[in-house]
């Protein structure tokens, strides 16, 4: 589900979004400001630590475990549609006989 975070659009999972929630129990949300960019489909394309301010590890891992996460998602999304494109294969052929 797309969030606002850090002024950008997130594509965070439900469980995702209950770990930010606690994340900003113990870090100022202004962390994630300049910290990770995203598409417009909320997927985070970099993350990138502002030289500048100080960012806490916490921030940083979160960040790049959404992108994995998200990467991961992603694959996923595409090996059930090859599952299913090889099904309707097997009903086409198994049709020919």
């Amino acid at each position: 589900m797309i969030r606002a975070v850090a002024n950008q659009r997130l594509d965070l999972s439900n469980e995702e979004h209950e770990v930010y929630k606690n994340i900003l129990d113990f870090v100022d949300k202004t962390e994630f400001l300049d910290t990770f960019k995203t598409d417009k489909n909320g997927k985070i394309i970099a993350v990138l630590p502002p030289i500048k301010k100080n960012v806490s590890m916490v921030v940083i891992y979160f960040l790049y475990n959404v992108m994995i996460n998200q990467r991961v998602r992603s694959f996923d999304g595409i090996i059930e549609e090859v599952r299913e494109n090889s099904k309707r294969l097997d009903k086409l052929e198994g049709g020919k006989s």
